[in-house]
C-alpha cells in the first residue's frame, strides 16, 4: 500500500507530465488551470501583446483560451482575468495545423510572394471574423487573400460589419497568435510576417469587438525591423508580460497537486492546517485557497511538509523552497513554469521510493542540473550562435569570473572569427543572429546578458546563473555540480 509521500510523490509526476508547457492543444485538466494575479492583464482581450520567455506559457494561453471548457473554468474561478463570457475565440496562427483557420508556414512562404504580409494577415482576421458575401465561398488562402488585395473598401465594410453583429449579440471576437518564430525558416522572412501582424492587430483595435493577442518573445519586440511602424508605441504601452514570482510557481504546482487524481487528497489534507477559509476544500474542482497563492511565508511551511526545511544536514546550503527558485532564475530573475516543472519531475523520480517525504534535497539537486539541460538546449535551439561561444568556455571558468577571463579563451580559440564564418555558412538559417558581434567580445558578452545568461556584479565581474552555468560546465565554489 502506498504512503501518503508516495502518493504526492506520484501527484508531482501526473502535474508535471500533464501541464507539459510545450503543448499546444488544451490536453490538461481545466482543474489545473492557474490564473497568477499578474497574468490576468495577459488574458484580458484589450492586452494585444503578451511577452513572454520561453516557456513561459505562451503556447499553453493560446491552446487554452480556444478551449471552451478551460475558458469557462477560468472565468469561474478567475473573475480578474476579465475574460468577456460572451467571446468566440479563434486561432490565428501556431504550431498545429489548421489550414482553415490560417495558413500554414509552407502556404505563407507562397502567399508573402505575391502578397504584402499585412493583406495575409487581413485574410485570416477575415475568416475568424466570418466574412460574407463572395469572400466566404472563397475555397483557399491565395484567392482570400488576392479578394482582400483586390477589395480594401468591401474589407473595412466587411469588418465593419462583423463588429456591429458581435456588438449586437453582446459578444467579442479574440483572434490568438502564437509561435511567430515559425512564420518563416529564416529570421529574414520571420521580421515581415511578424511586421505585418503587429500592423494588422493595432489596425484592428479600431473596432470595439474584435481583437487580435500576439504572444511574442521579448527578442522579437528589441528587433527594430519588426516594431518600426507608425503607433507601435500604442500597442506596447498595452502590453501584458508573462513573468512568474515565485508564489505564482508553488500556487501552480498546489493547484495541480490538489486535483491530480495520485496523491490529489493527500495533499489537500496535508494543505488543511494552512488555510482559514475550509468552506470548498473538500469538493473537486480544488481552487487553491488564497493564503497558497500569495503568502510566501505559508507556501513554505506547506512546502516544507513536501521537500523538508534544508537542502542537506541543515539551513546553511538553503532551505528548499527559495533554493529550488534561486538556482531556476536567469540573470533578469525570471523562471519558467517549463524548467520549474522539469525539476520537480526529476526530483520526484531521484528521491527513492521509500524516502519518508515526497521530496529529498538531492533529488532537488539533480532536478536542477535536468532543467539547466533543458533550458540550455532551448536557448541553443532559439541562438545556435549561444553554443559556439560557449563551447570553448566549457570546463575552462569558475564564476565568477573577469570578462578578461572569456576574452582571453575566446582569443586563445579564434572563437569570434570562426562565429563569423559559421554565420555566412549558415546564412540566413540562423534566425536569430548576434546584435552586436560588430563590438567583438564585449559586444558578445553584452548580447549573452541581454538573453540573461550572464550578469555583472557591481558592473565589473561577470556571473552566470546556475538553470546555465551547470549545463553549460561552469564551476562555481559551493554551487550545484556542472554537467560534464
Amino acid at each position: 500500500m502506498s504512503t501518503q509521500s508516495q502518493l504526492i510523490r506520484q501527484g508531482i509526476q501526473e502535474a508535471a507530465r500533464t501541464l507539459d508547457q510545450t503543448q499546444v492543444s488544451a490536453k490538461q485538466p481545466p482543474s489545473f488551470t492557474y490564473v497568477p494575479p499578474t497574468h490576468a492583464r495577459a488574458l484580458d482581450p484589450e492586452a494585444t501583446l503578451v511577452e513572454g520567455m520561453r516557456g513561459a506559457g505562451k503556447s499553453f494561453w493560446w491552446s487554452l483560451l480556444a478551449s471552451t471548457e478551460h475558458r469557462q473554468f477560468v472565468q469561474a474561478n478567475y473573475p480578474e482575468a476579465q475574460l468577456p463570457t460572451g467571446s468566440f475565440v479563434g486561432q490565428g496562427f501556431g504550431t498545429v495545423f489548421a489550414n482553415q483557420s490560417y495558413p500554414d508556414p509552407e502556404t505563407l512562404s507562397k502567399l508573402v510572394k505575391a502578397f504584402k504580409p499585412r493583406i495575409i494577415w487581413r485574410a485570416v482576421v477575415a475568416v475568424h471574423a466570418r466574412f460574407g458575401g463572395g469572400f466566404a465561398k472563397l475555397p483557399d488562402w491565395s484567392q482570400r487573400v488576392q479578394w482582400v488585395e483586390d477589395n480594401p473598401e468591401k474589407f473595412s465594410v466587411e469588418l465593419a460589419a462583423a463588429d456591429q453583429r458581435l456588438q449586437s449579440a453582446g459578444a467579442t471576437l479574440l483572434v490568438l497568435f502564437d509561435a511567430l518564430d515559425r512564420l518563416a525558416d529564416d529570421w529574414q522572412h520571420i521580421r515581415p510576417l511578424a511586421k505585418g501582424l503587429l500592423q494588422v492587430a493595432l489596425e484592428v483595435r479600431s473596432t470595439k469587438n474584435i481583437r487580435c493577442k500576439v504572444y511574442v518573445r521579448p527578442d522579437m519586440l528589441r528587433d527594430e525591423e519588426v516594431t518600426s511602424f507608425p503607433d507601435f508605441s500604442k500597442l506596447e504601452a498595452g502590453k501584458a508580460s508573462l513573468a512568474w514570482r515565485r508564489a505564482d510557481l508553488y500556487a501552480l504546482l498546489f493547484q495541480c497537486l490538489g486535483n491530480a487524481n495520485q496523491g490529489g487528497a493527500q495533499f489537500r489534507a496535508l494543505a488543511m492546517p494552512h488555510v482559514t477559509t475550509r468552506k470548498g476544500q473538500v469538493s473537486l474542482p480544488w481552487r487553491v485557497p488564497v493564503e497558497l497563492r500569495t503568502d510566501e511565508a505559508v507556501q513554505e511551511a506547506l512546502f516544507e511538509k513536501i521537500a523538508g526545511k534544508a537542502m542537506g544536514a541543515s539551513t546553511k546550503r538553503g532551505k528548499p523552497y527559495t533554493w529550488l527558485v534561486n538556482h531556476l532564475q536567469d540573470s533578469m530573475d525570471q523562471v519558467s513554469p517549463r524548467s520549474f516543472f522539469a525539476a520537480l519531475k526529476a526530483a520526484a523520480v531521484e528521491t527513492p521510493m521509500d524516502d519518508v517525504l515526497p521530496l529529498n534535497y538531492r533529488g532537488i539537486q539533480v532536478g536542477v542540473q535536468q532543467a539547466s539541460q533543458i533550458r540550455v538546449n532551448e536557448i541553443i535551439e532559439d541562438y545556435p550562435w549561444v553554443k559556439w561561444v560557449m563551447e570553448p568556455l566549457r570546463g575552462n571558468l569558475t564564476v565568477p569570473c573577469s570578462a578578461r577571463d572569456i576574452e582571453k579563451i575566446w582569443k586563445d580559440e579564434k572563437t569570434l572569427s570562426l562565429l563569423e564564418v559559421r554565420l555566412v555558412k549558415h546564412g540566413t538559417a540562423v534566425k536569430l543572429p548576434p546584435q552586436n558581434l560588430d563590438f567583438g567580445p564585449s559586444g558578445i558578452l553584452g548580447d549573452l546578458e541581454s538573453l540573461g545568461m550572464l550578469e555583472r556584479l557591481e558592473g565589473k565581474r561577470i556571473q552566470m546563473p546556475d538553470v546555465y552555468r551547470v549545463a553549460f560546465g561552469f564551476g562555481r565554489r559551493g554551487g550545484v555540480k556542472p554537467l560534464k
